[in-house]
This record gives C-alpha cells, structure tokens and sequence, in this order.
C-alpha cells in the first residue's frame, strides 16, 4: 500500500474551497442536490481537507436516500476534524435510526465538549431525549 501524500493547498484555493462549499450549502438548502453535489465534489476538489464540505456532501447523500454514502463522507469529516458538528449531529441521527443508540449518545457527548450551545448539539439533545428513531430532516 503506498503511503499517504499530503499537498499544501495554497490560501486561493482554500477561499476558493470555502466558497464553492457555501454555495453547496445554499443550493441543497433551495432544494437542488444536483448542483450542490457538484459544487460540494469541486469544494473538496480546491481544499481536500475541506472537513465541512465533506459534511455537507453527507447531507446531499442523506437527503437522496443513499445512507452508506452519507456515512462515507460523514466519516471522512470527521477524519478531517473530530468535532465537526454537521458530521457528528447527522451521523449520530443515522446511528439512531439503526437502534444504535449508545453510538449516538458517545457523539453527543463529543459535540457537548466541543460546542455546548452549537445548534446540531441541541437537536440532537432534543432527539435523544424524546425517545425518536427518525433522524431529523438533513
């Protein structure tokens, strides 16, 4: 197996990244996965350690019904940055739906740590205490 290579991404390309993962964000928040995809995929592309954009590329994922690679890309944030809060709050939301609820419990005490009042934190506080198997809407 050949070793891993690390390339220094320059601070053009890393704004570049940021920026094409927002308007990632915002076209699968308006509804159209196809191009936020796209977008997402180029985000990575200029910045591969771009862990939100892996995030969000879960989420495109998710929101199409295809789970194992929602899981995917959740679990390559989280490579990236063990604390990204889209990543754990929606990979948690996935373990709840598979009956895995202590695998859940394990990623809202990490969100806890790292971000106490984060929004993803308190939804998926508000999930595990009302008891529900269905994740929240990505």
């Amino acid at each position: 197996m050949a070793p891993a290579v690390a390339y220094a991404v320059d601070e053009a390309s890393m704004r570049r990244s940021a920026e094409l993962g927002e308007r990632g964000i915002e076209t699968a928040a308006a509804g159209d996965l196809p191009a936020a995809q796209w977008l997402l995929e180029r985000a990575i592309a200029a910045n591969p350690a771009n862990a939100r954009a892996y995030a969000h590329l879960g989420n495109v994922h998710q929101s199409k019904g295809e789970t194992r690679l929602a899981r995917k890309y959740y679990g390559i944030a989280l490579e990236i940055d063990p604390a990204e809060p889209d990543a754990l709050s929606r990979l948690a939301q996935l373990e709840i739906a598979a009956g895995n609820r202590a695998a859940a419990e394990q990623r809202l005490r990490i969100l806890r740590f790292h971000c106490e009042t984060c929004e993803q934190t308190q939804e998926l506080a508000r999930l595990l205490s009302s008891g529900s198997a269905a994740p929240l809407e990505p």
